[in-house]
């Protein structure tokens, strides 16, 4: 498995759509940490440095997940289109292990990009004078990492078993939820009637990840992390990787 998974990783890190994805991500960091720049929320400027770290940690974990639903969406379906499976089948190995390699360059290709956005936010923090953060950095990244891969380890399985628009269109919803989850969680309330009930079954189904971005957050700041949303996120990662083994593809 390990072998596949490297050749898988070498292909994903080849891909032009993740440095184009990390290029627009580094340029919105970029553009968010100059002095120059003014965002408003609710009609009030977020200055100071904390404000705007925060800021920058809810794009990167947005553009994380964006790049975890681009760099999986096709990556297995595709395996099979160039009849690549059917050199594995002739080695012995079994196609949940096949696409367990493949699903695992997924998840590490796009930690590895969002752990490159994270240096950049790393160095801001630098920058500014809170090398102390930089410190915290390196757990709440593992915090965040786990966020990103329910995102791609999803997309990854889903696309075993669905056509890649189908699977697409359920990983947008999947990762709008689970970005927007403490907003939806007030907006359901305003709605009432069937859409509340079934934006609170979405709600419970689907895991909160900016939630677990909070808790990524709150470490690096220095305040306290609510351990049970993580371990609920690992708990999460540990159902969706069950369809590794689960789903079979009709082609192989």
């Amino acid at each position: 498995m390990i072998t596949i998974m490297k050749n898988a990783l070498k292909e994903r890190i080849r891909r032009k759509e993740l440095y184009i994805v990390v290029a627009v991500g580094i340029l919105l960091i970029l553009l968010c940490s100059s002095d120059s720049t003014s965002i408003s929320m609710n009609g009030e400027p977020l200055v100071g440095f904390r404000n705007m770290f925060m800021v920058m940690h809810v794009l990167i974990h947005v553009i994380s997940c964006l790049l975890a639903v681009v760099l999986s969406l096709r990556t297995i379906p595709k395996e099979y289109e160039r009849r690549n499976s059917h050199l594995v089948w002739v080695r012995g190995i079994g196609q949940a292990e096949y696409h367990a390699g493949l699903a695992a360059a997924n998840v590490l290709a796009t930690a590895f990009s969002a752990a490159f956005l994270y240096m950049v936010l790393a160095g801001y923090a630098v920058a500014k004078g809170h090398a102390s953060y930089v410190v915290r950095m390196l757990p709440a990244y593992l915090i965040l990492t786990v966020s990103v891969s329910i995102v791609s380890l999803l997309v990854s399985v889903l696309s075993i078993c669905l056509p890649s628009m189908a699977v697409g269109i359920l990983a947008v919803l999947f990762a709008g939820f689970g970005v927007l989850h403490g907003f939806l969680e007030i907006f359901k309330n305003a709605v009432g009637g069937a859409g509340s009930a079934s934006m609170s079954f979405l709600l419970k189904v689907i895991p909160d990840l900016n939630g677990l971005q909070k808790q990524a957050y709150n470490l690096i700041i220095g305040e306290r992390v609510d351990l049970h949303l993580v371990w609920f996120g690992l708990f999460a990662l540990w159902v969706i990787s069950s369809g590794l083994f689960i789903f079979k593809k009709k082609e192989a």
